[in-house]
């Protein structure tokens, strides 16, 4: 019954997924499957080896692909487009190729030259898509640049789309609705669920947005555990390339789970991720190697920190104890076990040994200033508003005028008149200055 409701397309998507590189790494302090901390807790982070859990996929897949034949049914057959001459992209269809024969399914390559039409192109993929014998189609990323990646996905059948980037693949996964998942995000997922993480009501961030990767990541771990297609139930925080590091650092140190494809090797540290937190890390990248003067294939995770300054420094660090786990007002509590004391890691903006200070910004200190500004710019003018009354009143009516100010009769003459009237002008102008400094500044406030 389980064979009969295998198909041929399902029998590829599982057996690209471990294709990717995967690599996570769980920080010390890891959470057993129940959410609860382990009893024996290293000091060192837990690697969780990618290579590892391909292996078992690709075992999986092969007793599946065997028992799918054994039923009676075509063994699933891979056909592979690759186009141009970008090595990268020839390595990676080798291997998926050879992953598929190690698993039982049988696979072509269609080598098309760099300056093949987008037409010519999509004539060949409908054929494809009405071959019987082919079970799945895959069009090598990238494209040249005269060719339109989007069209070309959505001309797969979404049956025989094995990278699951078909606009149907993708709003069925948007949906909750059982689909062909984007290849790495499956292999996020698997990894999530075969190591024991998590996920229920946690804290995630992924730090990358593309449509085939950060996306359909995001979608998986935020929908409901109870849909057709089974979410992660997570509350997730969706970063990126020009998310300012600062910001990037405060959304990961707050993170249970931290997923980093974003194509930026060293994109996450030490320092950016709490204790106990998981970290999976599917960024690709190739750099030049100094040492060895060669390129060499790195993530996004600065993995030399973390096997080097972390284990150090979280013997002196550890996990706070329940009774202090309320200590940090702002901030994340961690216990110095030197010191035996709580220590504060406050967020940004607070400070203080519990962080319980907000920090005001220098605006706030200079809008004081300039209330009493505008105050006395205020006095002056009417001031002089006063002193134009009171002339204009003697003039008028030819008589002093007494005003009373703090129980005192002063007598105003005609001296003091022509002061108040001269000084008018000037004080006018000055009045006009700092009122339209605070305009400005309230505007720009």
């Amino acid at each position: 019954m389980a064979a009969a409701a295998f198909s041929s397309s399902a029998a590829l998507r599982p057996c690209l997924a471990p294709l990717r590189r995967w690599r996570a790494l769980s920080c010390p302090a890891p959470r057993s499957a129940s959410g609860s901390p382990r009893s024996a807790a290293s000091d060192e982070a837990t690697v969780i080896s990618g290579t590892k859990l391909a292996k078992e996929v690709l075992k999986e897949v092969q007793r599946d692909v065997e028992s799918w034949i054994s039923f009676g049914n075509k063994r699933p057959h891979l056909t592979v487009v690759l186009v141009g001459d970008n090595p990268a992209s020839h390595i990676y269809v080798r291997n998926k190729v050879k992953a598929a024969a190690a698993v039982g399914i049988s696979s072509e390559i269609i080598l098309k030259p760099e300056d093949i039409s987008q037409e010519e192109l999509l004539d060949m993929t409908l054929k494809l898509n009405k071959d019987p014998s082919v079970s799945g189609v895959l069009v090598q990323l990238p494209l040249p640049d005269h060719i339109d990646e989007r069209t070309v996905c959505n001309a797969i059948a979404p049956e025989k789309d094995v990278d699951g980037f078909h606009i149907i693949n993708i709003g069925r996964l948007c949906l909750d609705q059982p689909s062909i998942i984007p290849a790495t995000a499956a292999a996020v997922w698997e990894i999530i669920k075969r190591t024991g993480i998590q996920t229920f009501g946690k804290n995630v961030v992924v730090a990358g947005r593309s449509k085939n990767v950060g996306m359909p990541i995001s979608m998986l771990l935020h929908t409901d555990g109870e849909h057709e297609r089974p979410g992660g139930d997570a509350t997730v925080t969706i970063t990126h390339r020009y998310t300012p590091k600062e910001q990037l650092k405060i959304h990961t140190q707050l993170a249970d789970i931290v997923i980093v494809a974003a194509g930026i090797p060293k994109l996450i540290t030490t320092d950016m991720v709490k204790e106990g937190a998981a970290v999976i890390d599917v960024g690709i990248n190739h750099i030049h190697d100094p040492l060895t003067g060669k390129t060499k294939l790195v993530g996004d995770v600065d993995f030399e920190v973390e096997y080097t300054e972390q284990p150090r420094l979280l013997k002196l660090m550890q996990t706070c104890l329940e009774e202090h786990h309320s200590y940090c007002i702002n901030g994340l509590c961690a216990f110095h076990s030197e010191l035996r004391k709580p220590i504060c890691k406050c967020l940004a903006g607070y400070n203080g040994e519990r962080c319980e200070h907000l920090t005001l910004n220098s605006y706030a200190h200079n809008s004081y200033e300039r209330y009493i500004a505008v105050g006395i710019g205020v006095g002056i003018l009417t001031s002089g508003i006063l002193a134009i009354i009171y002339c204009y009143v003697r003039k008028r009516y030819g008589r002093h005028v007494t005003f009373s100010f703090c129980s005192t009769e002063l007598q105003w003459g005609g001296k003091l008149c022509r002061v108040f009237t001269r000084a008018l002008g000037a004080c006018s102008c000055i009045c006009c200055v700092i009122l339209k400094e605070l305009t400005l500044n309230i505007s720009a406030f």
